[in-house]
């Protein structure tokens, strides 16, 4: 689990590392990074983050709050996101806080790495690929299309590794993540988007943090696009088995939401308004080939069977700490 007590001034020495944001992507990455021995420090707003790190406080909407948090450090991880899960905020922040971290980065030449999703990508032309044309069907895909060519029209070696919906630990607010888990722990019916029987691109989040890593010590110059690894494509019926085997429990009943129940609803709920614009994802196979990022990073994905237990166990114990 994640997360201490108060930060406490530390000398100040150049990371090996500089990781900004602590949600599961971040949290990933900082797990990964200590168990290499590597020198870490963590951005957030609030401090956060494990007492084995530098942790710092940072704005990253404020250039000169990033240029004093970052330093000199040699790698940056952008694990941040938008404040919520709608195209607006994605559009008013996340340009600004890129754009920030990509500027200091140029003055001090540091490699930047950032996670990016399949929302820009074709939908259309089978399996999704690093040379995959851009083309979103979303307002959201088209936030993360400008952002990548923001990154493509820097002069910064950035390497951004494309993931489909996240699982694993720590995810909570996701179509694989507490959507999935809580109905299925307590026994209730699962609603998924769609059609639960299609085949679906989803990255553990833990292969996304070691890809990452991989990532950043790429030779290289500009804006480069690279595949995370992929355990293949599985239906969120199959995933939602693959849970049910690893925590022990039987396979809940699957009651899918369409896409047209959602856009009715989204009328008066705008979280689901903002998850139907994307409910296209669940109505076609929506899935990745990830074979040449994954020979570019070194780095294969873990099998599903052991990509659930290592996500129930996680759920299980925040779960218990919950209820203590």
């Amino acid at each position: 689990m994640s997360a201490s007590s108060t930060p406490t001034p530390a000398p100040r020495t150049t990371p090996d590392a500089v990781v900004i944001g602590y949600g599961p992507v971040g949290a990933g990455l900082v797990d990964r990074l200590l168990e290499s021995g590597a020198r870490v420090r963590v951005l957030t707003r609030s401090g956060s983050g494990p007492a084995t790190t530098e942790r710092v406080r940072a704005d990253v909407l404020d250039p000169d709050s990033v240029a004093r948090a970052v330093g000199d450090a040699p790698v940056i991880h952008m694990a941040f996101h938008a404040p919520a899960y709608s195209a607006k905020v994605w559009a008013d922040t996340l340009p600004g806080m890129e754009r920030n971290v990509l500027d200091h980065a140029r003055r001090t030449g540091a490699t930047v790495v950032a996670p990016e999703s399949l929302y820009a990508f074709d939908a259309d032309g089978g399996p999704i690929t690093a040379a995959t044309p851009l083309r979103p069907r979303s307002r959201k895909g088209e936030v993360r299309k400008a952002l990548l060519a923001a990154r493509t029209a820097s002069s910064v070696r950035i390497v951004s590794v494309v993931a489909g919906d996240f699982t694993g630990p720590r995810v909570l607010a996701a179509h694989a993540g507490d959507r999935l888990l809580e109905p299925l722990l307590a026994g209730r019916t699962l609603r998924p988007v769609g059609d639960p029987d299609l085949p679906h691109a989803f990255t553990h989040v833990p292969d996304l943090a070691r890809a990452m890593i991989a990532a950043s010590a790429l030779a290289g110059a500009g804006h480069e696009v690279v595949m995370a690894p992929s355990a293949g494509s599985i239906t969120m019926r199959d995933l939602a088995g693959a849970m049910a085997t690893a925590a022990g429990v039987e396979m809940p009943r699957v009651a899918p939401m369409s896409p047209a129940l959602l856009h009715a609803l989204g009328l008066v709920v705008p979280s689901l308004r903002e998850i139907a614009e994307v409910a296209y994802q669940f109505t076609q196979p929506f899935e990745v080939d990830a074979s040449a990022g994954e020979a570019r990073l070194g780095v294969v994905a873990t099998p599903w069977p052991q990509a659930a237990r290592e996500t129930v166990a996680w759920w299980r114990d925040r779960r218990a700490v919950l209820a203590s």
